[in-house]
């Protein structure tokens, strides 16, 4: 129904510094995200994730925006933000913490870079959460300053990544480890790299410090990867299901909490400093969750397109969730799906119905993740 919908590109909407790359290299739909054009399509979802798992795939995710935190207070602050203890967060070292409300619920999943002892980025997902950190910062009256820098991060995906990787910046690539991160200046062009990125694939993430060298850093990847396959693609929906990866907005929002969605591993209730939402997290979990977030294998033909909403989840037709998100796996030659139900039902191998406007879809739930993490 929404076939005949158009983009207007506007000024309103701000643009990466990889922005005419990804136009150059055939970017054929976008989406809005952080007040950013996010490009989500090139040759469509599945020639996409076949593309980047036969080379490598560069992805303008520049629209994840960074929160810096910088100043004396630029730890205590960061700790009292999430659950997470990030005082076992060392320097060069980035860790998954998300941010809570005082009822534990989401407000945003970024991850947290520690570049100094009083300076931490937060790369944040869809939200306008550098005003949240502001407003803390100020009413609690820590000494900090929180902004949002030039700083713009493009990944760099695929089996063929790490070569690439080294080819460009040097054989200290390969040493890189799990969600480290180094400080880098290439011919001139200032960034963060990083052993990380947005799928279980073989991965790095580069964060361009200065966005007038965009499409210099595009280049120069792009002309270092003929040889590997390298192709333009984007965050794609095949490989977060397949790995058990969430989206904000998309997978879980405000109303649901770490609890719900297998995140319980980072709370730190033990810890002697205070978080928000840390006495609504300790009731929670003296009481457990009302809801969970499960895997589902959908029975039948492929599906074409993934769900533009989210469907109700049955048993012996009495509601009890919501079907989230789905896609068709061609790896797995399975249709997946993320579904939030009442704890009471969240079992491996109950069958459910998920109600979709054509018909009832036969399902079966199995935990998560379909993929582990790929290796070097």
């Amino acid at each position: 129904m929404y076939n005949t919908s158009k983009v207007v590109f506007s000024p309103r909407v701000r643009k990466s510094p990889f922005f005419l790359s990804t136009m150059k290299y055939g970017a054929k739909a976008f989406t809005v995200y952080n007040h950013m054009y996010l490009p989500i399509s090139f040759e469509g979802t599945i020639p996409d994730y076949n593309n980047l798992l036969k080379g490598v795939q560069l992805w303008d995710v520049g629209v994840e925006r960074q929160i810096q935190i910088k100043g004396p207070d630029a730890e205590a602050l960061s700790q009292f933000l999430t659950p997470r203890n990030i005082k076992k967060c060392l320097i060069g070292q980035a860790m998954y913490a998300p941010l809570l409300d005082f009822k534990g619920g989401f407000l945003n999943d970024p991850v947290m870079l520690k570049l100094a002892e009083d300076c931490y980025w937060f790369s944040i997902a869809d939200g306008d959460s550098l005003l949240w950190v502001q407003a803390i910062a100020a009413g609690y009256k820590f000494d900090v300053e929180v902004n949002e820098p030039d700083v713009s991060p493009l990944q760099v995906q695929g089996p063929n990544s790490a070569e690439l990787m080294a080819n460009v910046f040097g054989d200290w690539i390969h040493d890189l480890g799990f969600y480290r991160f180094k400080e880098f200046n290439h011919e001139g062009i200032p960034m963060v790299i990083a052993r990380m990125g947005y799928s279980r694939e073989l991965c790095y993430e580069i964060f361009l410090q200065d966005h007038s060298k965009g499409d210099e850093l595009w280049e120069c990847l792009w002309q270092a990867g003929q040889e590997l396959n390298i192709s333009a693609g984007g965050p794609n929906i095949i490989l977060r299901l397949e790995g058990g990866i969430l989206s904000y907005l998309a997978d879980l929002d405000r109303s649901n909490n770490p609890y719900e969605v297998g995140l319980d591993w980072m709370i730190d209730l033990n810890q002697e400093d205070d978080f928000i939402g840390k006495e609504a997290l300790r009731e929670i979990n003296i009481k457990g969750p009302a809801k969970k977030l499960m895997g589902a294998e959908i029975d039948g033909d492929p599906i074409n397109d993934s769900n533009e909403d989210h469907l109700p989840v049955l048993i012996n037709g009495k509601v009890v969730g919501s079907m989230n998100a789905m896609v068709y796996s061609p790896r797995l030659d399975k249709n997946l799906s993320y579904v939030f139900l009442d704890t009471e039902y969240a079992s491996v191998g109950q069958e459910i119905i998920i109600s979709s406007p054509d018909k009832d879809l036969k399902a079966k739930l199995v935990n998560l993740p379909w993929l582990d993490r790929a290796k070097k």
